[in-house]
């Protein structure tokens, strides 16, 4: 395509946009940049004719942004990150330096998966430099296969494409989550069925959730029922407010820890159910980074003990 081969000519310029995406002013971008607000206003002029469509309307404050104009900016985000990580990596090994290990996950509690494995390595004074990046569960895939990181971190489902290995770390059930007041808070589980029958649910979202939430619907419909979700939520902590103030059941790993709400939420394991999940890491079957061979070796060894 002609206007991104020429943006990936301009690579560096693509933070210009990125910029005025996100505070939505071309006198604010320009000063972040130290460059003239005419400089800015060219070159976003001249990126909309080369990809013929107008990324920003200019007619209401603060400027909003296209249809055309947040698809462009997703993909600049990925590539302007590929960027960096590929002049990064050449970097090392012009330097003769071993390269880092940059980690994408999606859930700090999955993170916590890895904390056992990082004191092991701790113990053998070993030193892996590790960079670690939250994405977006719908993003995850991409960030490992287009080599924005060396590994991701979540759940199966994110991580199917063909191209990944993937070592299982956890392995569960979903639970339910209500709180204080809410008529399940004091059972010891429920039934699938009386579940999706009776209460609403709350959900995080499908942008958020990605192929999960697909998974969900099918597994759902497995059960014979499909569930009455009342709200999603783009942040699963922000999910915690409205289990709260609306009464919602929403859904959580076996394992999540809840110590900081005891008393206002509680974990109520699901009888008869489909859902079931596994967190893995995931990386490129085709990946020679010495970090992350050293790091999946010493992984298999941990596991093994």
């Amino acid at each position: 395509m002609k206007g991104w081969a020429n943006a990936v000519m301009h690579i560096e310029k693509i933070k210009y946009y990125i910029d005025l995406y996100d505070c939505r002013s071309f006198t604010e971008t320009a000063r972040k940049n130290y460059i003239s607000q005419a400089s800015i206003s060219q070159y976003i002029t001249a990126l909309e004719k080369e990809f013929g469509a107008q990324f920003f309307d200019r007619t209401i404050t603060p400027i909003q942004p296209t249809r055309a104009g947040k698809l462009f900016y997703a993909n600049a985000k990925l590539l302007l990150k590929q960027y960096e990580e590929t002049k990064e990596r050449v970097k090392h090994l012009s330097d003769n330096v071993i390269p880092k290990l940059v980690l994408a996950y999606t859930s700090l509690n999955d993170l916590k998966l890895l904390l056992p494995f990082v004191s092991y390595l701790k113990k053998l004074n070993i030193i892996i430099d590790i960079e670690l990046e939250k994405v977006k569960c719908k993003d995850i895939e991409s960030y490992v296969t287009k080599g924005l990181c060396d590994l991701g971190l979540s759940f199966a489902d994110e991580l199917s494409a063909s191209s990944l290995n993937r070592f299982i770390l956890k392995s569960g059930k979903y639970r339910a989550l209500v709180a204080e007041g809410h008529s399940l808070f004091d059972s010891k589980s429920i039934m699938v069925e009386e579940l999706y029958k009776y209460y609403p649910l709350l959900m995080l979202s499908e942008e958020s959730m990605g192929e999960s939430f697909l998974t969900m619907k099918e597994r759902s419909l497995k059960d014979g029922y499909f569930p009455n979700i009342a709200r999603t939520v783009d942040d699963f902590e922000e999910g915690f407010f409205y289990i709260l103030s609306e009464q919602l059941v929403g859904f959580g790993t076996e394992d999540y820890n809840l110590d900081r709400l005891s008393g206002v939420i509680r974990s109520i394991p699901i009888e008869g159910s489909n859902h079931s999940y596994d967190i893995v890491l995931a990386y490129q079957k085709e990946n020679n980074n010495e970090t992350l061979l050293n790091f999946l070796s010493l992984l298999k060894e941990y596991l093994a003990l």
